[in-house]
């Protein structure tokens, strides 16, 4: 313990008055606070309190005697209100979120997903649920909705997704330091933050609050690279009888067979099978026999819905129980949900797809989903490996890189906006140059997506990605981990207690590939279901007027993955190409590539261009009509051209793509290209022109 009035590194401990309401205490309190007294802890309102280490707290409540014994060892045991700064809880299941809730004071609680906020108002009908549709539960909370609940007298309790928060504060205004800010689950945002990137305005909205009115919460915290995080105090809750798991690690070559082999082995049992992918679960409920298929259930989100099928369980069963005996789940079940049942657990982590590739801490917060004393039964890890791996040579470099990358790049844009500050001639060529740069601010993780290292944040300003430079340190580092299949028993043999391990070498069976070529074509055909349904919604959205970005977007943000892909194209290219021939173009490269996208965007591009177009001029000058040119001499031409107009040099291989994007071509004998004429697409209408003053041509063309 440490005095108040200290500072330390100039980080703001919590003190007991920060934690517990010391002008209104209960006689439970007073009780408290004389049973920490008999256990050697100092406790007046002045007392820094970094940690609840120390406290006859934990897992084995025969072990505690006074009046904890025999009691579930929550944080309200302790404390009235959250700590402020950074908390990590170690274990779920400790009650932060409900002592927020039950604490004399307006709190507004961030949770990653809308299943989780939700959930959690449930239970507790004095809160606000802020957030999207819940569907067959609750529609979208609108702003007079959440006026009215302001209005009303009491402690203020606003649940609210992520993506609302911007919403919600826009609403409360200049109050909003009135309020406790508690953001749940933060290890989740570092996560998911490279495909929803507007996660990290919720670090930015968190640094408005004041120091003692904010904080993060999770079971299993990763170090920030945001420097401001770094300056928040951590407040750590250590349990005395915090005991290692016991695992059953198992690794594979067929995870199908492999989950298979362990659902037989509990014949009668409930067993929660954690996997993050849903056409993985099919093809092992496609080789079960008919029978055990009847006792199986697939708790997943309402968009995946379809995919789930007939197994589909849209929540728990009654109090908290699992729907089914036998209950696959994916990544939405895997935070946050409270399962009040006993069953075999069993987690599958599978690197063929980086999203079903689990960290072990994801590990621990499936585990940590069981609320039922001694409730997970058994714990199996099912696990395949990558067998490659590119070694950094230090995880310290590689982040220190990153950050210098990000800070290079944001040092170039805060040039140009200073030198072109008050000299309008100077703003078209430096929007040129920032274009020009932006992509050198990405990082490419093992061979998979590029992930941007700035972004502009609340206030419209460029700054660091961090969360994503955090992403991209722990997805870097969860290679390594599945590099052999010795890797992660070691790493994971750190945290947890493995009582048996084997790797079990599967073939794969005749019949098991054809069930999976069948499920993997089903989800193709239903795939081109939810894209064609998003092409009839269009053609509805322009026929009725109503086909503008704000639509879109707003749909955007309801789809799935590909189809969300396929809508993120067409709100590019919508504005210059005629309907049909555009849904026809999406729809024929929808399966492929992004290279097939890109020359797509840059086909529409230079169509779109205004006839009298420097860019378009100086092609048409450069090629002649039914003449044939090698692919060294297209290189020759174009070079300068596109250097001069886009302000790139290409890979020889790009310059033949361009102009294909560009002329219709046959190819000839000798390995030459005959130019046939202009839109090679056969657009048949301009429904919007590229003016000829503009000159940002980076930002149109995909090189």
């Amino acid at each position: 313990m440490k005095e108040a009035t200290q500072q330390y590194s100039d980080i703001t401990y919590n003190t007991f008055a920060d934690v517990i309401d010391w002008d209104d205490l209960t006689e439970k309190d007073y009780q408290t606070i004389q049973e920490l007294k008999e256990n050697g802890i100092t406790i007046t309102p002045d007392t820094v309190i970094e940690d609840l280490s120390g406290f006859p707290v934990g897992e084995a409540p025969n072990k505690v005697t006074g009046i904890f014994a025999n009691k579930k060892h929550l944080l309200s045991n302790y404390l009235t209100k959250m700590p402020h700064g950074l908390v990590d809880k170690k274990i779920p299941g400790i009650g932060a979120t409900t002592l927020e809730i039950n604490s004399k004071r307006n709190s507004i609680i961030v949770f990653p997903t809308k299943a989780l906020a939700y959930s959690k108002h449930s239970k507790h009908p004095n809160t606000l649920y802020v957030g999207s549709e819940i569907k067959g539960e609750k529609e979208k909370v609108t702003n007079q909705q959440i006026e009215e609940y302001l209005a009303k007298d009491g402690y203020k309790k606003l649940l609210v997704v992520a993506d609302s928060l911007g919403r919600l504060l826009g609403i409360i205004g200049k109050n909003y330091k009135d309020y406790f800010l508690m953001i749940d689950e933060i290890d989740v945002l570092q996560t998911d933050n490279n495909f929803r990137p507007q996660l990290e305005n919720v670090i930015d909205y968190y640094l408005m609050f004041p120091l003692k009115n904010r904080c993060m919460v999770t079971a299993t915290m990763k170090e920030f690279i945001n420097p401001l995080l770094k300056k928040e105090c951590k407040f750590s809750i250590t349990w005395i009888y915090n005991a290692r798991r016991d695992v059953k690690l198992l690794h594979t070559n067929n995870t199908t067979q492999t989950v298979i082999e362990e659902i037989i082995s509990h014949p009668r049992d409930k067993i929660f099978i954690a996997y993050n992918s849903i056409l993985q679960i099919q093809n092992i409920l496609s080789t079960l026999d008919e029978e055990t298929r009847k006792e199986c259930a697939i708790l997943c989100s309402e968009a995946s819905i379809k995919e789930a099928g007939e197994y589909f369980a849209p929540k728990l069963g009654d109090n908290d129980t699992l729907p089914a005996r036998i209950n696959f789940a994916t990544c939405c079940y895997f935070t946050g949900i409270d399962i009040e049942d006993s069953y075999h657990l069993i987690t599958v982590s599978d690197v063929r797809r980086s999203h079903s590739m689990l960290t072990l801490d994801r590990m621990t917060q499936i585990h940590g989903r069981c609320r039922k004393d001694n409730g997970v039964l058994s714990e199996t890890i099912i696990y395949n490996t990558l067998g490659y791996v590119s070694v950094m040579e230090s995880m310290e470099k590689y982040t220190a890189t990153l950050l210098n990358k990000a800070q290079k790049v944001l040092k170039v844009l805060e040039s140009a906006d200073t030198i072109s500050q008050g000299d309008y001639t100077l703003t078209d060529l430096f929007a040129i140059i920032k274009e020009a740069i932006r992509e050198k601010a990405q990082e490419r993780i093992a061979g998979n997506e590029l992930i941007n290292l700035t972004r502009k944040d609340i206030y419209g300003k460029n700054v660091p990605a961090y969360l994503n430079i955090d992403y991209i340190i722990e997805r870097t580092d969860l290679y390594a981990s599945y590099f052999m299949p010795e890797t992660l028993k070691e790493v994971l043999g750190k945290q947890v207690n493995i009582i048996s391990y084997k790797s079990l070498p599967h073939g794969v069976s005749p019949e098991q590939n054809s069930i999976e070529k069948t499920n993997k074509d089903a989800q193709n055909k239903l795939t081109d279901s939810y894209i064609q349904e998003a092409i009839d919604n269009i053609k509805v959205l322009s026929t009725t007027g109503q086909l503008n970005d704000n639509t879109l977007h707003l749909y955007i943000r309801q789809s799935r993955s590909r189809t969300k892909i396929f809508l993120e194209r067409f709100i590019k290219l919508y504005k210059y190409v005629d309907l049909d021939s555009l849904l026809h173009q999406l729809w024929e490269i929808r399966t492929s590539n992004s290279i097939a996208y890109k020359n797509l965007n840059n086909a529409v591009m230079y169509w779109a261009l205004d006839e009298e177009h420097p860019f378009k001029v100086a092609i048409r000058r450069s090629f002649t009509l039914n003449k044939s040119y090698s692919a060294s001499e297209i290189q020759e031409i174009l070079a300068p051209i596109v250097q001069y107009h886009l302000h790139k040099v290409l890979k020889p291989r790009k310059y033949v793509a361009l102009l294909k994007s560009i002329y219709a071509t046959d190819r000839t004998s000798g390995n030459k290209y005959t130019i046939r004429g202009e839109n090679p697409r056969g657009f048949k209408e301009h429904t919007g022109r590229i003016a000829t003053k503009e000159n940002n041509l980076l930002k149109l063309f995909m090189l």
